[in-house]
Order: structure tokens, then C-alpha cells, then sequence
């Protein structure tokens, strides 16, 4: 059998003995089951089952070891499974003897019906993902995302846009730094001189783009610009501020700036990267230069990006489709490198004689056929992919659905 990566379904686990004796009893006792890490699923039979949740199970032609663990699984509205340890050979044709060790029951019914894929009716291409997992919580950065730090941060330098610049990643913790990175709040202190300089700056007097928190202001006021939220550098001090505003005077900084790099990931996870700091002695900052070293944040991390993407447009199957998402086969090889270790990616869905529509989805289970394939059960993320683009999957799912219920209501005709 296959290695199973990971399988994400909200299930409810029995391990109480008589919990699980219910459920074989009223739903799986003499049913066919299912053995997972199998493509197409391999069918077996439980032949009986005693109080002690022993199972007889009809193999088949397969021949489990002893002790091997198994799990046998089935949809009755509600996908159920059980784990089951190989206890022996029955010595009776291909009977074998499963203990249960436990059961698990999906907390709902599935609510899509899946739709098989033939031939060439769809494919997926242009997938893009990244190339390398970046872990910021277990500072797991490349050195290239190191490199793309000190080129940036040289050519700030060279734009003198404040008297010391530094750009770099997070470092120990219980620091303002560390605050920094847990909130992705950024840090604006105009004046070192004056403790009421180091409360958060003022919401505008409209109240327009203020955070929840009160804690934010859209620098210069415009409508399109990217809301910042401070942080309350007062009530992180605490009993420390006036400590505080010694070292800067020792130190002659008249005031600082420090801008989060947060990294949105393919899987639309925003990793803590690093951050941009900027302190003065010859002058002040204010909430429009904080801006714009967000922007620069952002130029940063695109191209960062761009360097760690790779583009797949190598078709790859689709096994089948339902409205929350599809069941995939990945055969490029470097393609199943990078996915094993991803959360989500973009790709393109092709419907025949259609345009391309441009999704975004989470892996939810994944796992390698003892060929080498790589299967994804996928589900598509509304929140990443764009609404007209999910509307267009959507219309193609109700017309497969359509077409299918009509070919059974067709048929159920016939056996009349």
C-alpha cells in the first residue's frame, strides 16, 4: 500500500468498546468495506464480528501480515471508518481476523456529489506553487530570502532615506521585535523625547479606516491606501518606558520606524518574515513615511515571490469533481516534490471548448499510489480565488450534476 501524507475530515473518534460494537453491529456488520491506500478502492467483506469487536474479514486475494494495521472504511451518507491491527489467518480460504482499535464517524453527511472525469472533459495546467517552504516560526528561511534582504536593504541605503537602515529576520524572543512579529503590527515612534510619542498615533478625526483596535490611520488620507495598524509601544514598555527613552537619548535616535514583512504563501498563509527598521538623528518620521516603507515591504516580498515560484503547465488529471473541489493525480515529478509539502496552490481548470478558470485550492488529503502518482483530494478556497471564478466552476458542476440525476432517473424508468 501507498504512504498516506495527510487526510483533513472532521471526524468524530469511538474508542469506547461498546460505542464501536454499536456501530459495526447496526451500520458494517456482513457489509462490503473498503481498504484505504488503495486507487481504485479495494473491496473486502466483513464476514462477522463478536463482542469483543474481533472482525472476520473476507480479503479477498489479499494477504495482510500479522499485526499489520489496517483501515477499513465506508460512505453510508456519512463516511465511517475503522482501525483495525491483523490478528491472523483464519486457515479458511482468504478469512482473516481484525481487532478493532478504534472507530470514527464524519461529524456530516457529504453534501457534493462527485462527478467522475473521462478523457479529456477537463485537466488542470499552469499550476503555480512555491518552490521552497519557508517556516518563519522555526526560521526555516532560505539563504536566497536572506540575499534579497541585504540587496534591499543596500539600495535603501543608497536612497538615504534615513540615517541607519536594517533590514533582517526575527530573532529572539520577548523583544519589541517579537511583539512586532506576533501582532504584524508596525512600530511608529516620531519623537524618542516625548513619552506621549510612543502611544499609537491618532485615528484621523473622520474615523476612516480605523481598526477594530483604534490602534491604526490610513497615512495621507486616501481612500485606496493600505490601512496600517501601530503598535502601543507605551503599554509594551509599561514600567520600562522612561529606561527606554534614556537609551534613545543615549544613543542620540530621535525616532524609528519598524515595518512587518509579512510573506503571503501560495496556500495563502502569511509567514512573519522579517522586518524593515529605520531610526534618525537628524530628523522625525511620521505616519506617510511609515507607509511608505510599507510599500517597499510589499515590493520585497513580491519579488521574493516571483523567485520562489515555479509554474507547472504540464496538464494533470483530474480523477473527479464535486462543488466544494476535485480529486487530482500529480505525475510531474518535480511537481509532487513541491506539493507534498504545500498547503494549497493556483492552478488553472480547463473545461473542453471553455477558457481557462483560475482557482485557488487547500490540499485537504494527499498520498503517493505505489506507482509513484501523487493523488490530492483538493477543496476550493472561495476566499483566495476570485468570485466570478468560482461562479463560472460552479455553473460547470450544476450542468455535470444536471446531466448525471437525469441519466439515473433514466435509468430507475428503465427498471420499471
Amino acid at each position: 500500500m501507498e504512504h498516506i501524507v495527510k487526510s483533513e475530515r472532521e471526524l468524530e473518534i469511538i474508542y469506547e468498546p461498546e460505542k464501536v460494537q454499536h456501530l459495526i453491529q447496526k451500520y458494517l456488520a456482513n457489509q462490503r468495506m473498503f481498504l484505504k491506500g488503495f486507487d481504485p478502492p479495494y473491496a473486502v467483506k466483513v464476514a462477522g464480528a463478536s463482542e469483543l469487536n474481533v472482525l472476520s474479514v473476507d480479503m479477498g486475494e489479499y494477504e495482510p501480515e500479522k499485526d499489520q494495521e489496517l483501515v477499513l472504511f465506508r460512505i453510508l451518507g456519512r463516511y465511517m471508518h475503522l482501525k483495525c491491527a491483523v490478528v491472523g489467518h483464519t486457515g479458511q480460504s482468504s478469512l482473516y481476523t481484525l481487532a478493532v482499535k478504534s472507530a470514527a464517524i464524519a461529524r456530516k453527511d457529504r453534501e457534493a456529489l462527485r462527478i467522475p472525469i473521462h478523457n479529456d472533459e477537463a485537466y488542470i495546467t499552469n499550476i503555480r506553487t512555491s518552490k521552497h517552504t519557508i517556516d518563519a516560526t522555526l526560521f526555516n528561511i532560505p539563504t536566497s530570502v536572506k540575499v534579497g534582504f541585504s540587496t534591499f536593504e543596500q539600495q535603501l541605503r543608497a536612497s538615504q532615506i534615513a540615517d541607519t537602515i536594517k533590514i533582517d529576520v526575527y530573532g529572539k524572543r520577548g523583544t519589541v521585535l517579537d511583539e512586532i512579529r506576533k501582532s504584524g503590527k508596525a512600530l511608529l515612534l516620531t519623537n524618542a523625547e516625548d513619552p506621549a510619542a510612543y502611544a499609537p498615533p491618532p485615528v484621523p478625526a473622520d474615523g476612516t479606516n480605523s481598526a477594530d483596535s483604534g490602534d491604526s490611520v490610513n497615512p495621507g488620507g486616501s481612500g485606496d491606501a493600505q490601512k496600517i495598524e501601530f503598535l502601543d509601544y507605551a503599554a509594551y514598555l509599561d514600567d520600562e518606558l522612561q529606561e527606554t527613552i534614556t537609551r534613545y537619548r543615549r544613543e542620540k535616535i530621535k525616532s524609528e520606524i519598524i515595518v512587518p514583512i509579512n510573506y503571503i504563501a501560495h496556500d495563502m498563509t502569511s509567514i512573519p518574515l522579517g522586518y524593515i527598521q529605520l531610526q534618525n538623528k537628524s530628523g522625525h518620521f511620521d505616519a506617510a513615511k511609515v507607509a511608505e516603507v510599507q510599500e517597499m515591504a510589499a515590493t520585497m516580498v513580491e519579488r521574493i515571490r516571483d523567485s520562489n515560484t515555479v509554474v507547472v503547465q504540464e496538464h494533470q488529471e483530474i480523477l473527479n469533481l464535486s462543488r466544494g473541489g476535485l480529486r487530482i493525480t500529480i505525475t510531474h515529478e518535480e511537481l509532487k516534490d513541491y506539493l507534498a509539502r504545500q498547503q494549497g496552490f493556483t492552478f488553472d481548470l480547463i473545461f473542453k471548448m471553455q477558457a481557462p478558470i483560475t482557482l485557488h485550492a487547500l490540499i485537504r488529503a494527499s498520498y503517493f499510489m505505489p506507482s509513484g502518482d501523487l493523488i490530492l483530494g483538493l477543496q476550493i478556497s472561495g476566499r483566495a480565488s476570485r468570485h466570478d471564478q468560482v461562479k463560472r466552476f460552479e455553473v460547470n458542476i450544476n450542468n455535470y450534476e444536471t446531466k448525471i440525476r437525469a441519466e439515473i432517473e433514466k435509468r430507475k424508468a428503465l427498471q420499471k
